[in-house]
């Protein structure tokens, strides 16, 4: 969500930007903030630990 043109819920709180939540499925009034570095291996890392639901990174992208 672009936060400069949308108010974020309460849940989201936005200190700086880029802001980086997730909200796993079924979870989206509890998110999780990512703190970690900003590159693909930790972001997938990050999104591994804490999704409810299981998924396969695809290398193309």
């Amino acid at each position: 969500m672009d936060a400069t043109a949308n108010d974020a819920p309460s849940a989201y709180a936005v200190e700086g930007f880029p802001t980086i939540y997730f909200a796993p499925s079924g979870k989206k009034g509890t998110p999780i903030k990512y703190s970690g570095n900003r590159d693909l291996d930790h972001l997938t890392k990050f999104m591994e630990d804490n999704a409810v639901k299981s998924f396969q990174k695809k290398e193309e992208l």
